[in-house]
Parts: structure tokens; C-alpha cells; sequence
């Protein structure tokens, strides 16, 4: 029996035990009321007592059955965990010490849905679980916490850092990520990240999805039919529902955060940006939700202190309608000018780049800095770099992974300097551990972010 069935009978037990308790409560009355010596004299208040009792049990049998049905802890199909209580059993065990989450995916579950029938995407994704809760069970995994979060994606929670799961990670990928049951393939993929980095499990979720994305290079399946999609994107847009998560940015001037925007739905979850982004940009909206952000950040600048980066799209940054919207947002927010850095990315070079130039050179005269993503990832960087006056250049993840290797030292070295040398700040992400962050500063990289210098703050951190 797994540790979600274990939890799931308990839950029941005491149920009906809560069920039961009336029902003893009114048998002892009886009982004590017929062998009681004034049993004459209290029959009346007995009776009376007695049909009081009879309805109260009545009423709350009634509620407790009709609770019951909104009271599951597991999925029906899976036996795992719902997020709900998951999410609930994270808040708790999170005040215990570092926990590590990890999240593993069905990465073909659409496809099997599609090709051979629901019927076997749901025996596949039971399947998934079982093969879960076998594994790590024999790695001495025994009371394991899994939860089915949304569709194909499970998450587990572990006690203590992530580093000490990964040798058990890459057994678990070498053994399960392409398997074959009833000659249907199922393809698995699996991050990991810890509570060192935030202990809001909505905001640790959400770098588990970025982290995948990283990882696979593919769009996410969809929970629910794109048209809804569409409309819980506009609808948020609409009502400026976002979830802002701020990453501290080592630095030596003052503090400066990273953000990351997800939207939120009608019901209260996150769209990641993998999702929303296609539709955004499909229906021309994606100005306007920039300009939306522009204004989130730009009331967040109370503390001239305190500097934060946005990542916008090179189109939106090249508007005139977007650029007379960042003006204007200076006359409203006098404390936002020299606090906002726009990075932006493109793969596809921009031939009209006198234009461009001017563009940001105007953005930077008004008050804003302009940042570089991708360094040394797409070849248009480097000639962005050459042609363009950036205040600071942030290094492809690539360099991040592999920064312990001679050969990407050497490229980061050489791509540094040639930085430097441009006037341009260096900016490196995913410092995980002390060696990272140590080689980072021997190589004199201005800014150093990652899971070890910092954790995703939120905006009450922020305003607070």
C-alpha cells in the first residue's frame, strides 16, 4: 500500500469516526437513562432529549456525508495526492527544514490521448505512478508524498537538498524516461528544485516549469481547449490578474530583482509563460500586457534603492506607442526612472538597426537601462552587442550548466572581457552552489543570480 493510500484510509477512518460519535453519544444517554434509579421522574426530559439528540445526529450525519464528497485528499484515477491537499502538506513539512520538490511529466500524454483513445492515456499516467512509487521505494522511499498536479505532471516531495537526489534522479531517467506498456511509448521527463530557493510552493512550481522548459525546448500540453485558453489569457489581461516572482541579483549596486510573470486564471492558477506567451502574441496583445507589467514594476519603485529588470520582446521595445507609454510612466512614478532595466532577446537579426540604435538610445536617455539576453547563445547577440548601446549583457543558461568545464570558462572569460571591454555589466543565472558562485567571481561577472545567492521573493517581500 502507498503512503497517499495510507493517508487516504486514515482520512476515511476518522471520518467515520466523526460519523459514528453522535450515534454513541445518543446510545449512552439511553442506556444510562433506563438504568437510572429516576428513570420515572425523567422520562419526559428523556423523551424530549431524545428526539433533540435524534435530529442534531440526523443534520450532522447529513453534513458530514455532504462534506465528505468535497474532502478528498486523492485523485480518483491516479490514488495520488490533489494539489489542494498537497499544497497543504508542502506549508506544513516546509517549516521542518529544506524540502526538495520534484516534478516528473508524461511528456507524450496528448499524443497517447490522441492516438490510441483516453482510455490508455489514464491507464498509462496509473502506470507512471505505480512504476513512482515501486522505484523510490526501493531506494528506501517508503512514506513518498506524490500529487497529481494537472494532467500528466505529478510532483513529489523529498526532505532535505536537491542535491542529494540527483544520482537517484538520473537511475530514475535511465531507467523509466522512454518505457513501453502494451506497445504504447511513454516518455518521461523530470527537474528538481528546493525550498533554498522560495517556500512558496506556487512560486516553486512555477521554476519547476521554467527549469522543464530549459530542459525540453517544447510547447506544454494544454489542460484545457485553446478557445478557454484564449479567453482566461485576455480575461487576466483584462483585469491585470498577475503573479510576480522577484530573483535578488547579486551585485554590488544595491538591490536589483529579476522578475517573472505568470497570469492568473479565473480560478486562481497560474498560466505560465510558455502558455500564455503564443496566444499574447497571436491576438497583438503582447504591447499591451508589457505595458501592463511596465506599470506593476513601476508602482514597486517607492525606493530608489531598489531596481528591477523586465523582460519585453524586441517588437513591443522597438514600438513608438510603447516607448510614449514608458515616458509617460516617469511623470506618474518619478521614483521609476533609473530603477528599470528592459532586457530583451531576438534570434532573427534586426536589419534596420540605425533606427533601432536611436531607439534605445532614447530609451537610455530617458531614464531607462537596456539589457542584453542570450549572450553567446544566438549569433545576434554578439553583433547586438557590437552595434548597440546596452548596459548590461546576461549569459546564455548554457554557461550556467557547464560553468565548471574548462572549455565554457574559457568561453565565458573570453565573452566577458569582450563585454567589458564594450562597457557593457556582465550577467550569469543558475549559480546552484558555492563552486558556481565562486568561479563566476574569479572570472569578475558583475551580477550572479541563482538558487544559492537567493530565493524568489513575492511582492509583499518586495513591499515590505
Amino acid at each position: 500500500m502507498t503512503y497517499t493510500e495510507q493517508k487516504e484510509r486514515s482520512h476515511r477512518f476518522v471520518l467515520a469516526l466523526r460519523i459514528g460519535l453522535p450515534v454513541f453519544l445518543l446510545i449512552v444517554l439511553t442506556l444510562f437513562t433506563l438504568l437510572s434509579k429516576w428513570t420515572e421522574t425523567m422520562f419526559e426530559s428523556f423523551v424530549l432529549m431524545s428526539i433533540t439528540m435524534l435530529v442534531f445526529i440526523v443534520y450532522f450525519i447529513l453534513y458530514l456525508i455532504y462534506q465528505s464528497s468535497r474532502e478528498n485528499i486523492t485523485d480518483p484515477l491516479t490514488h495520488t495526492f490533489t494539489a489542494e491537499y498537497f499544497f497543504k502538506f508542502f506549508d506544513k513539512n516546509v517549516q521542518k527544514g529544506v524540502r526538495t520538490l520534484m516534478m516528473i511529466s508524461v511528456e507524450n500524454l496528448w499524443f497517447i490521448n490522441e492516438r490510441y483513445g483516453i482510455k490508455n492515456g489514464d491507464r498509462a499516467l496509473v502506470d507512471v505512478v505505480e512504476k513512482v512509487n515501486l522505484f523510490f521505494a526501493e531506494k528506501g522511499f517508503e512514506k513518498l508524498p506524490v500529487c497529481r498536479y494537472r494532467g500528466g505532471v505529478f510532483l513529489l516531495l523529498f526532505p532535505g537538498e536537491k542535491e542529494n537526489y540527483v544520482p537517484v534522479l538520473e537511475l530514475f531517467l535511465s531507467k523509466y524516461q522512454n518505457f513501453v506498456r502494451n506497445e504504447i511509448e511513454i516518455r518521461l521527463e523530470a527537474v528538481m528544485a528546493d525550498t533554498r530557493l522560495t517556500n512558496d510552493a506556487e512560486l516553486l512550481v512555477s521554476r519547476l516549469y521554467e527549469l522543464h522548459n530549459e530542459r525540453t525546448k517544447i510547447e506544454k500540453e494544454e489542460d484545457y481547449p485553446i478557445n478557454e485558453l484564449e479567453k482566461e489569457v485576455v480575461d487576466a489581461l483584462e483585469e491585470k490578474r498577475f503573479s510576480i516572482g522577484f530573483w535578488p541579483i547579486d551585485t554590488d549596486e544595491g538591490e536589483l530583482y529579476d522578475t517573472a510573470v505568470k497570469m492568473v486564471d479565473s480560478k486562481g492558477k497560474l498560466i505560465h509563460q510558455s502558455r500564455y506567451v503564443p496566444i499574447l502574441n497571436r491576438l497583438n496583445l503582447m504591447r499591451g500586457f508589457e505595458s501592463a507589467i511596465l506599470e506593476e514594476i513601476g508602482s514597486l519603485c517607492v525606493d530608489s534603492n531598489k531596481r528591477f529588470v523586465i523582460s519585453v520582446s524586441p517588437t513591443t521595445l522597438r514600438n513608438p506607442h510603447f516607448f510614449e507609454h514608458a515616458l509617460t510612466l516617469f511623470e506618474r512614478r518619478p521614483a521609476a526612472r533609473g530603477a528599470i532595466v528592459l532586457m530583451f532577446e531576438e534570434k532573427e537579426y534586426f536589419h534596420q538597426m540605425e533606427r533601432f540604435s536611436q531607439q534605445v538610445a532614447h530609451y537610455r536617455k530617458a531614464g531607462y537601462r537596456i539589457g542584453l539576453d542570450r549572450l553567446g547563445g544566438y549569433h545576434t547577440t554578439m553583433l547586438y552587442l557590437k552595434e548597440l548601446d546596452v548596459d548590461v549583457a546576461r549569459f546564455d543558461p548554457l554557461y550556467s550548466r557547464h560553468i565548471r568545464e574548462e572549455k565554457h570558462q574559457n568561453l565565458l572569460q573570453g565573452l566577458n572581457l569582450g563585454a567589458h571591454l564594450c562597457g557593457v555589466k556582465t550577467w550569469i543565472s543558475m549559480i546552484e552552489d558555492e563552486e558556481g558562485d565562486r568561479i563566476a567571481r574569479s572570472l569578475k561577472i558583475n551580477y550572479r543570480q541563482g538558487n544559492y545567492l537567493g530565493k524568489i521573493l513575492t511582492t509583499k517581500d518586495i513591499q515590505g
